[in-house]
């Protein structure tokens, strides 16, 4: 019996019978290819039990480049997902955190001149730079300003060591007290023995009397004073930028903690009477 006859005998239409057996055509085909998918990409995974599935996607394009026989692309999602399905994804890797150094209460702080460093973020038009500052707590000068692309431990102690020379040239060779957040360049190992030269170290909060609050509102300053306001586009702009702003900062600027006097000023009459003495 013909599909039209049997159509008729069934009171169905005659094309409802031959899209439902070109479908059901259509539907073993495809179950028939994703599987051989899921093989490619189980062998795959089974061959490379580390890899994930960017690097799946890289050894299957190139077997299939290889191999005219072998079924034609697959992309990312497919494999993601196909890993997913067979429970094949790889164990993500264990990072091992460094424990981070608590802030010590100011009772506990080390005798010393009080110097504070801090690094800030600017996100300009040719990318993101930071802005290296180093700050004198006893008179609020900027001793310097270092932009640097990324954070480093190496750009962390170039800064630290450029703005304690403003000190030493002026013939202030008392101790000092380094304060700094936790951030990974101040805790490192090359940072920590910069200080160590220097006097000594503490990681200090925002919040705590005479912490680092004193640098971050420095910090804002140079941001909604002057960066903002100026646009700066590259990070040359910023460095040649930040020179001005040190000179009007810790020479024209009044600081009420001061008495309203300039924080250079401040400085050289500090260094003038220990000089003195």
């Amino acid at each position: 019996m013909s599909l039209a006859c049997f159509a008729r005998e069934a009171g169905v239409p005659a094309w409802k019978l031959r899209d439902a057996r070109q479908q059901a055509a259509q539907q073993a085909e495809r179950e028939d290819r994703q599987q051989a998918q899921l093989e490619r990409i189980r062998q795959a995974a089974l061959s490379h039990p580390t890899y994930g599935y960017r690097r799946l996607h890289q050894v299957l394009t190139t077997s299939a480049a290889q191999e005219p026989s072998a079924p034609g692309h697959l992309g990312l999602h497919t494999i993601r997902v196909a890993l997913g399905a067979l429970d094949l994804q790889p164990p993500n890797p264990r990072r091992s955190r460094k424990k981070a150094v608590p802030a010590v209460s100011e009772t506990l702080w080390p005798v010393g001149r009080r110097v504070q460093v801090d690094a800030t973020r600017f996100s300009l038009g040719d990318g993101i730079s930071w802005a290296y500052l180093v700050l004198d707590v006893q008179t609020r000068t900027l001793l310097h300003i270092q932009v640097v692309r990324s954070l480093s431990a190496g750009s962390a102690v170039t800064a630290l060591h450029t703005g304690l020379k403003v000190l030493r040239d002026l013939g202030i060779q008392e101790e000092l007290l380094v304060m700094s957040d936790g951030g990974s360049d101040f805790t490192s190992a090359a940072f920590q023995a910069a200080c160590q030269e220097a006097g000594s170290w503490v990681r200090a909060k925002v919040s705590q009397k005479g912490g680092m609050g004193i640098l971050e509102r420095t910090n804002r300053t140079l941001k909604y004073e002057f960066v903002f306001r100026e646009d700066f586009a590259t990070i040359q702009e910023l460095r040649d930028g930040t020179v001005r702003f040190r000179d009007w900062y810790n020479q024209l600027r009044l600081h009420s903690a001061l008495g309203y006097a300039c924080p250079w000023a401040k400085l050289l009459e500090t260094a003038e009477s220990r000089n003195a003495a």
